[in-house]
C-alpha cells in the first residue's frame, strides 16, 4: 500500500477529530534504541504517533496491516498488569 504526505496529514487530521483510541506510549527509537514517550492515536489500521498531545503533525506513521499484538508479562509476576508492555511485529 502507498500513501504520499498528502494523504497521511489528511488520515491524521481526520483521527485527530474522529473517535480513536489514543494516549500515551512508549516508542522505540531506530537510531539509539533508547523508548521515548510519545502521544499514539490509532485510526483504522494506521497508529500516529506525535510528539506530544498538543502536537497537529504527527511523528510518523506505523501501518498495522498483517501485524498482532502481544502481550508481554513481567518476569517473577506470573500476571499482566497496568503496566505491561505490548510488542506489535
Amino acid at each position: 500500500m502507498r500513501f504520499n504526505e498528502i494523504q497521511l496529514l489528511h488520515l491524521a487530521e481526520k483521527a485527530l477529530h474522529d473517535s480513536c483510541k489514543r494516549g500515551y506510549l512508549f516508542k522505540r527509537t531506530a537510531d539509539t534504541n533508547k523508548w521515548q514517550l510519545r502521544w499514539f492515536v490509532l485510526y483504522q489500521n494506521l497508529l500516529f504517533y506525535y510528539d506530544t498531545e498538543a502536537a497537529i503533525r504527527p511523528s510518523g506513521a506505523i501501518l498495522l496491516e498483517g501485524s498482532y499484538c502481544e502481550r508481554l508479562v513481567q518476569p517473577g509476576s506470573g500476571k499482566t498488569t497496568a503496566s505491561t508492555q505490548v510488542r506489535i511485529s
